[in-house]
């Protein structure tokens, strides 16, 4: 199919309000415009001919996002992400499933865990004693636009087309907008629907060049690269992948002064990547990633215990969902999912006495679920358990349950349309609260 045949499908009007309904509508996101979706709903019709009409003729223009700082730790600059409006939620989207299908051959997305998977293979296969553990510093604002315009016109020969694109990458992110906000001439925003895939664009020459390497296995996601190598090479090795990486304008964060960032060393003495520790035949979760989740396991006993409305059959339900996590929109969500492939049962066995000792210390008499039960059922009954909720499983019934039990709605005058929107809502919010235990490790 033609480049701007293809372009013209993504942006029809029809797959634009598909959109909508299946990415926008349950968010309460707002951007510089503060219109949410419950006021762009009633101006659906004329918002979507807006967005496809000037998309297809090439004169649609990107907003001001909002600015949302999103604290890393003490004394770490704040992560900005970028909060577009919902008209450009929609039209991200769109040029996501674009991007996607014009790169389909050159990049890929690879769940963490299956990463992980794979790097457990390797490391233990004998075939290396070493590795190189490359961390990019301050990856997503160090693009630099005329390169990412080099690699889209690869596959998109189309000026309008990346003009649009670029319309997108340049809009500032502000607090509050000003007539003297300047376009960002460096890097991509952070939390949009095109970050991720121009980010891997961006990268699809270093990932070619990766994957050719002799004699050595790497891995790369977003801004973390892992090669397994011989002790011999992994010095100048390193040094090559380094360059690599400076011929683009990013600079790693170099293995002698910043080891906790980049790293060479034996695989004998261990290793992390991607939240997990590796220690010989050993693979755990990294000793941070465990205290973030135990942090979230209290955290919700602390809101039971200032809550109005002291529910223990809401804090066991909202507990049980953060051990398990569960299925919804056909993913699979929560800490548990995440780690996986991790082989550390005794890490399981501290963490459901942990939750029992949460328990006492609130005073709360509950039967919480447990860790070590639910990682048996993902490792072995994954797609027939029923201890971990599959939520788009879960007929109307069961959503007036879920709605009744746990979020205090009054459904007798609700329609099915609307147990289906409020249960997708709240479930969705419950989801994202999930991923914050696991946020640093994916796309």
């Amino acid at each position: 199919m033609r480049v701007q045949d293809r372009f013209n499908q993504e942006f029809a009007q029809e797959n634009l309000k598909e959109i909508f309904s299946n990415h926008i509508v349950y968010s309460g996101a707002t951007g510089i415009d503060n219109m949410n979706q419950y006021a762009f709903r009633k101006q659906l019709d004329s918002q979507v001919e807006i967005i496809s009409r000037k998309m297809i003729d090439g004169t649609y223009t990107f907003s001001k996002y909002k600015l949302k700082l999103l604290t890393k730790g003490r004394n770490k600059a704040p992560r900005e992400i970028s909060i577009p409006t919902v008209r450009d939620r929609i039209a991200l989207r769109a040029m996501c499933n674009f991007l996607q299908c014009r790169f389909a051959d050159s990049v890929k997305f690879t769940l963490p865990q299956d990463v992980i998977k794979d790097v457990k293979a390797h490391a233990l296969s004998g075939k290396f004693d070493s590795y190189i553990k490359l961390d990019v510093s301050n990856f997503y604002p160090s693009i630099k636009h005329n390169i990412l315009r080099s690699q889209l016109w690869k596959r998109i020969r189309q000026p309008h087309i990346l003009d649009i694109i670029f319309s997108a990458v340049t809009a500032p992110s502000v607090l509050l907008s000003r007539k003297d906000d300047k376009p960002t001439e460096v890097g991509v925003p952070q939390g949009l629907a095109v970050s991720n895939i121009l980010a891997a664009i961006y990268l699809q020459n270093i990932d070619k060049f990766l994957s050719q390497l002799p004699n050595v296995k790497c891995y790369r996601y977003v801004d973390d690269v892992l090669i397994l190598c011989s002790a011999e090479q992994a010095h100048d090795l390193a040094q090559v992948v380094i360059k690599k990486f400076r011929d683009i304008g990013l600079k790693i964060h170099c293995p002698v002064k910043i080891p906790e960032k980049s790293k060479i060393d034996s695989l004998s003495n261990g290793f992390d990547y991607l939240g997990y520790q590796f220690s010989n035949e050993h693979i755990s979760a990294r000793n941070g990633s465990i205290e973030k989740l135990k942090a979230s396991l209290a955290g919700i006993f602390t809101s039971y215990k200032h809550s109005q409305n002291k529910s223990l059959k809401i804090l066991e339900w909202r507990l049980n969902l953060r051990i398990t996590g569960c299925v919804f929109e056909k993913k699979c969500k929560g800490w548990q999912f995440f780690f996986s492939e991790i082989n550390d049962e005794d890490l399981l066995h501290r963490l459901d006495h942990y939750v029992l000792s949460l328990c006492k210390r609130f005073k709360v008499e509950i039967n919480p679920k447990k860790f070590v039960r639910t990682f048996k059922e993902i490792s072995h009954n994954k797609y027939n358990t029923t201890y971990v909720p599959n939520f788009d499983q879960y007929d109307l019934a069961k959503m007036k349950i879920v709605l009744v039990q746990y979020f205090n709605f009054d459904i007798k005058t609700m329609t099915d349309e609307e147990v289906r929107y409020h249960f997708n809502k709240k479930i969705g919010s419950q989801v994202k609260e999930l991923e914050i235990d696991v946020k640093d490790f994916g796309y």
